[in-house]
């Protein structure tokens, strides 16, 4: 039913009141949720049980959501927040923003299927992932695999304008020294997990 329309269209929809495009919604985003909340923490049930106090949550309160352009963007930003209040409560850390979030990016391929020159370029691949800071690399993942605006790169990762577009600029140039750009986003969207 809502296969083909867009996820503002959906978001309305659901703010209305509208079950099936919450459900839609949920299919549409929980997977992209999850691989992003797997960057801040590897237990999977805290990121689990994060998205469903989310999702819950938001259906609650639905009529006082506001509208959004990009839905996935707003869920992304709550599930950050998520995370940072889950993470206090455990007390594995004492104060911390959802800005200083460290940000894990695994490097995850089957070694068996390639070839000796594929295993160059992914050592390479790793060697460059390794120069990159944990902001730097979050905000690749939101540019390049989530593909979000600089705007709300800015706002996920609490910057101004600018600074999200210096940090992706001063990300891409820090590549480029090192390997070809196209490689190494197409790696990144491939084999980060």
């Amino acid at each position: 039913m809502y296969n083909n329309v867009k996820d503002s269209e959906l978001w309305n929809h659901f703010r209305e009141g509208d079950k099936a495009a919450f459900a839609a919604l949920f299919e549409r985003t929980s997977d992209r949720l999850y691989r992003y909340g797997l960057k801040f923490t590897d237990d999977e049930e805290l990121v689990k049980d994060c998205i469903q106090d989310l999702f819950l949550k938001t259906h609650q309160n639905r009529a006082e959501l506001p509208d959004v352009d990009n839905c996935a963007f707003y869920l992304f930003k709550l599930l950050k927040n998520m995370l940072v209040d889950a993470f206090r409560q455990q007390e594995k850390i004492g104060y911390i923003s959802p800005q200083e979030l460290p940000f894990h990016a695994e490097f995850v391929y089957d070694q068996s299927e390639q070839d000796d020159t594929d295993d160059e370029i992914h050592e390479r691949f790793e060697q460059v992932l390794s120069l990159l800071s944990d902001r730097q690399k979050e905000a690749i993942y939101l540019r390049y695999q989530a593909e979000m605006s600089y705007e709300e790169i800015s706002q996920l990762l609490g910057i101004n304008y600018q600074s999200a577009r210096n940090l992706i600029h001063r990300s891409i140039e820090k590549i480029r020294k090192e390997m070809n750009l196209g490689v190494f986003i197409t790696l990144f969207i491939s084999f980060i997990k």
